[in-house]
């Protein structure tokens, strides 16, 4: 595989249930960086407004910023990391239906699990949220996203299983894409063979996700335990080879802009502030960000949305002059002094060794003059007489 420097960026949503990342999209590209043998870094994002399209993932190959899974993986295709590079026509076209499946049908499923089910969604998708979004966030979050949900999955009904029992659909429609996964493996190692493809990567991140046993109402790690055994050998086999790729490098942790890390060290502060508006910047104006779809209407919406980015970016930058202008009048007024350890030592000497007799002598050591105190209280430094 070819490699880039400097590694590819990865932002995704953080992890959870002891899987990469709570969202199988992001998981998606997560487990493609590492099977195409990458060298990419990954950082926890909970602010879908980072990216250009308003969606995570965001890969970032040096300033041009890559949204969405699809795109993603087109881009790492492009740039040589091709998991697909060996299989026939016929083969990608049977790849792309499977994972247009996973990513409508059983997407759905999981869907309805996290924000439908009542139990699951208040005792561990709200859970969730709380440690991913910040404190304002986590209160309408969740619940912007459960009326979406709702919304998306207002088509499906409620129907008789072969238990006739009454389920819903998307459950139904699940088990067939279970099932035509598992029909598709066979014994094999992985879907195409001995060498994992795009669809591994989609589908072990999917479907993990829907083996989660921690869920408070886990109907579909039940499905697939008691009906798909086939599955769940795959998906720890899948574990299992992912630990033989090498991992993400580790993302360098940028310095605390907390007004009190920015006073202590300032110039490690400022430069990281410096990186960040520049990348800001160049997500904004790249040629990549600036997107047509060739219809007239959604290159206008798109344009918009585009304006409506810069005019934040701004209002961002004036902010952050203000910090600056505040940093600046402390510092300007000795309100706060930056001072090493050296100086530190240096001044316990002048106040150890250079200061004696101040309280009780007639005579002060000031470094290398000397100062007189008459009986008045009248000071002279050396050279000057009390005649004067």
């Amino acid at each position: 595989m070819a490699s880039t420097q400097p590694p590819f960026e990865l932002f995704a949503w953080g992890p959870a249930w002891g899987l990469d990342s709570f969202d199988p999209f992001c998981m998606s590209v997560q487990c493609y960086l590492s099977l195409s043998c990458a060298s990419w870094v990954c950082t926890k994002s909970s602010n879908p407004k980072i990216s250009p399209s308003g969606e995570l993932p965001l890969l970032r190959d040096g300033t041009i910023p890559v949204a969405g899974r699809a795109n993603i993986i087109r881009h790492l295709k492009r740039k040589g990391f091709d998991l697909d590079a060996n299989l026939t026509p016929l083969q990608l076209a049977q790849s792309a239906s499977f994972i247009n499946l996973i990513e409508t049908k059983l997407y759905d499923s999981l869907l309805h699990t996290l924000f439908v089910d009542a139990k699951n969604y208040s005792e561990d998708t709200l859970r969730v949220y709380s440690k991913q979004l910040d404190f304002v966030r986590r209160f309408y979050v969740p619940e912007v996203l459960k009326k979406r949900v709702v919304g998306r999955l207002a088509g499906y009904r409620m129907m008789l299983d072969h238990n006739q029992e009454l389920v819903n659909e998307v459950y139904l429609n699940a088990k067939d894409v279970f099932q035509a996964l598992d029909d598709k493996l066979g014994d094999q190692l992985f879907f195409f063979g001995d060498k994992p493809t795009t669809l591994d990567a989609v589908a072990y991140a999917h479907l993990s996700h829907h083996a989660l046993p921690l869920l408070t109402n886990p109907k579909l790690h039940a499905i697939l335990t008691f009906s798909f055994p086939n599955l769940i050998a795959y998906i720890t086999r899948m574990q299992a080879a992912l630990t033989l790729y090498p991992p993400p490098s580790p993302s360098p942790t940028p310095p605390s802009l907390h007004i009190v890390s920015i006073l202590s060290n300032p110039s490690g502060a400022w430069s990281a502030i410096a990186a960040d508006v520049s990348r800001r910047w160049s997500a904004l104006t790249s040629e990549s960000a600036q997107v047509s779809y060739g219809d007239p209407e959604l290159d206008a919406r798109e344009k918009r949305k585009r304006e409506a980015r810069v005019e934040a970016f701004w209002k961002w930058m004036s902010v952050l002059g203000a910090v600056g202008f505040f940093v600046g009048y402390v510092v300007a007024n000795g309100i706060v002094e930056f001072r090493s350890g050296d100086d530190d030592e240096h001044d316990d000497e002048d106040y150890h060794g250079h200061h004696s007799e101040d309280l009780n002598g007639d005579a002060v050591v000031d470094g290398d003059s000397f100062v007189y105190v008459d009986e008045d209280g009248n000071v002279f430094t050396e050279g000057e007489s009390e005649e004067e």
